[in-house]
């Protein structure tokens, strides 16, 4: 496609009514001017404009290359204005997605304010444990769990977690309370993850003191939610993030063990595919979220197992 510089020198020619006066609108000299219309002339193969005592006129061919380019010349500049004011200013679509605990308990407090907020900000929000393929899927923001001495992802730090491992008191009255990683072959444990594998690894414990346990599940699912269900159905342990079931460890449901060993805390990031420096309302909801407080207990209402 044609640079389009040429033709918006045109339309100013003939705007303004000479070569000397769209100089000085454009910033110009007359002899630049000249030589772009020139040009302009010689790409199309006929005079666009014929010089009178006073003022230069437009040939027919010049009247219909006016018409149609006026078009193009306004339509590129509010283009451009667009496009300029989607830089600086947080609006139109943004696509986030996130694991099902922390969109239900983080990102739907903030996700209220934050559309209080920004009301020029449309957002699709989707909840999954699935890895999703952020750039091929089309997101623009992914929040992923990953542990804390990971260093191999990039994006934003949103916040690190504790973790713990708990099981129902009924459970611990009949299979006896752990208080050692090796304890745990003697245990049905519950687990999830992408592809629900009845033998994981838990890593426990930190510095010196780190041990990789593989541990036997009972129930294994792609809902990272169920395993919880599962420990309040008194059918295991599980490991899970201290928010996720902090409200049943204070109602009694739930008990923490093996405190000692406290698996490695859990980091939470927000990945995005373009370099926040170019999208201002992807910036924005990084920033806001990064500062939103976590829900408080009472704020939560577990779902029923």
């Amino acid at each position: 496609m044609r640079d389009i510089t040429e033709m918006a020198v045109f339309v100013t020619i003939v705007r303004h009514g000479s070569l000397s006066a769209a100089g000085r609108e454009l910033g110009l000299a007359t002899s630049v001017i000249s030589d772009r219309l020139a040009r302009l002339e010689r790409r199309m193969g006929t005079r666009l404009l014929v010089r009178t005592t006073r003022r230069h006129a437009l040939t027919a061919a010049g009247q219909l290359y006016y018409h149609e380019a006026c078009a193009i010349v306004e339509a590129t500049a509010r283009m451009e204005a667009r496009t300029r004011a989607m830089a600086t200013t947080p609006a139109g679509e943004l696509r986030v997605t996130a694991p099902i605990p922390f969109g239900r308990w983080w990102l739907t407090p903030f996700m209220t304010q934050f559309a209080h907020r920004h009301p020029d900000i449309r957002i699709s929000l989707t909840l999954e444990d699935r890895v999703a393929d952020i750039v091929g899927e089309g997101f623009d923001i992914a929040i992923r769990a990953t542990p804390a001495l990971d260093t191999m992802l990039t994006g934003r730090r949103i916040m690190e977690t504790r973790r713990v491992i708990v099981g129902s008191p009924a459970y611990l009255a009949r299979k006896g309370v752990p208080t050692h990683p090796s304890e745990l072959e003697n245990h049905d444990c519950l687990s999830h993850g992408p592809t629900p594998h009845l033998h994981t690894q838990w890593r426990l414990g930190r510095g010196a003191q780190v041990r990789t346990e593989r541990v036997r599940a009972r129930l294994a699912s792609t809902d990272s939610e169920m395993p919880v269900h599962w420990a309040l159905a008194g059918l295991g342990l599980v490991q899970k993030s201290l928010w996720e079931v902090e409200g049943y460890v204070a109602g009694g449901l739930l008990q923490p063990v093996m405190e000692e060993w406290e698996p490695e805390p859990i980091s939470f990031f927000a990945i995005h595919p373009v370099s926040t420096a170019h999208s201002c309302k992807i910036a924005l909801f990084i920033d806001e979220l990064a500062r939103h407080p976590a829900p408080t207990v009472a704020a939560r209402v577990p779902h029923p197992a």
